[in-house]
């Protein structure tokens, strides 16, 4: 009996070995990711555009003059549709500087359209997202001034 013991103990050891590596690795991994950084080493890519991309030329909206915030909606994404019932909820106090774009067909955001009444709306394509407004993940939340993006993030702003 003690040899099965003296293999069980050092089964045991094993096992705890184990897990401490797989635990300090997770750790390194989530470090990286916290510092920006995939688990090869390259850089997490940016999903929202940095301060200062100019959006006037925008064909469906003009961006050019005062403050607008542009809401970027996909009908398929759970976040989306949180931000969504945040917007509508409080409809009267976004409705007038707020451009909300719907991401996908008209077909994919014809479910989402009937609850913007009174925003003012546009389709648009996940490509023209992305070449127009750098953006590359959703919900995008873009405060633009005067034709370029002042702030970005993926939450409505505070209204006072």
């Amino acid at each position: 009996m003690p040899g099965f013991a003296y293999a069980a103990l050092a089964v045991v050891g094993a096992i705890a070995v184990l897990n401490l590596v797989l635990t300090l690795a997770l750790a390194r991994r989530l470090r990286e990711a916290q510092a920006g950084h995939a688990h090869d080493g390259e850089p997490v890519p940016e999903v929202l555009p940095a301060a200062g991309l100019a959006v006037g030329g925008f064909a469906h909206a003009d961006l050019t003059a005062g403050r607008r915030t542009v809401v970027m909606l996909t009908p398929t994404c759970p976040p989306c549709q949180t931000l969504l019932d945040d917007l509508t909820a409080d409809a009267d106090r976004y409705r007038a500087d707020t451009l909300v774009l719907m991401i996908g067909t008209p077909e994919e955001t014809a479910a989402m359209a009937p609850r913007l009444t009174g925003f003012e709306t546009a389709t648009i394509s996940e490509r023209l997202a992305e070449r127009d407004f750098q953006v590359k993940g959703f919900p995008a939340v873009l405060s633009v001034v005067d034709g370029v993006v002042v702030d970005a993030g993926h939450q409505l702003p505070v209204l006072a």
